[in-house]
């Protein structure tokens, strides 16, 4: 497994690349490689076991070089889209963590033709009437000297270890604050304005992928809904939901092997 630069456009992407057989394409999130960590972390691991992973860092994430033109998911998805050409990749399966399962539902519903299988892990994207996405931006301000109402929208246990080694109430070290805030940063550029977290159009597309579409959630996701597990499920035409128990939205982080294997049998099979 290692790290490497890729040019994308004229852009430093950082790549991580791990494992062998068919390519897959994992789009990360926020509580999550090339997020708020820098390494790869237990579910990237026993994924690549299954196959050749290749996990592109988003514009301004660990190494990747900023893009200000980066204003929208449509941009964001563009740029994903250029990373596949410089990797060579003409029809791939694609695993998308939170954000970047929005970016992978987007790219399987405008250029269906490039996607072999789809995964989404905790993907926000959709309008669901009833069911908001959670406020990510206000609860990682501080309130009474913490920020425990993110660790809370984003972990099933938000006080326990594993939230507190993710989102201290005080970074350990300089890299862990400068992590969050390039996470944060990226994620603002399309994520902060109205719409927030979804696309209006993205739920009435969804059927342009005929695919297999396999949508993972946490059964305590606090930060998007089940019910927009269940939109995307029935939004594709071969679509659908595995239910993790005893997770939140980091549901990658608290049950680690259990979704890889989900994953992996659905890429399989």
């Amino acid at each position: 497994m290692s790290m490497r630069d890729l040019d994308v456009a004229g852009r430093k992407v950082q790549l991580f690349e791990a494992g062998e057989g068919a390519p897959v394409l994992y789009l990360h999130g926020v509580a999550d490689m090339h997020g708020a960590a820098a390494a790869p972390q237990q579910f990237h691991e026993a994924l690549a076991k299954q196959c050749r992973l290749l996990a592109p860092a988003h514009p301004g994430c660990v190494g990747s070089d900023e893009d200000n033109s980066l204003e929208s998911i449509d941009d964001l998805t563009f740029h994903t889209l250029e990373v596949m050409d410089a990797l060579g990749l003409e029809k791939v399966d694609i695993v998308g963590n939170c954000i970047g399962g929005w970016v992978a539902a987007q790219i399987a519903s405008q250029n269906p033709e490039r996607v072999g299988k789809l995964a989404l892990i905790g993907a926000p994207g959709l309008f669901v009437s009833g069911s908001p996405i959670g406020d990510l931006f206000m609860a990682v301000q501080p309130r009474n000297g913490g920020i425990a109402d993110l660790r809370s929208m984003l972990f099933a246990d938000g006080d326990g270890d594993l939230a507190e080694e993710w989102f201290p109430d005080q970074h350990r070290d300089k890299e862990q604050g400068m992590l969050r805030y390039q996470i944060f940063r990226c994620v603002a550029r399309f994520g902060f304005k109205p719409p927030y977290f979804y696309h209006q159009k993205l739920r009435d597309r969804l059927y342009r992928f005929k695919g297999p579409a396999l949508v993972v959630h946490g059964a305590n996701d606090a930060f998007v809904p089940p019910d927009h597990a269940q939109a995307y499920a029935d939004g594709f035409p071969n679509g659908s939901v595995e239910t993790v128990a005893g997770a939140g939205h980091a549901v990658i982080l608290e049950q680690p092997d259990a979704v890889a294997a989900k994953v992996a049998a659905f890429l399989k099979g």
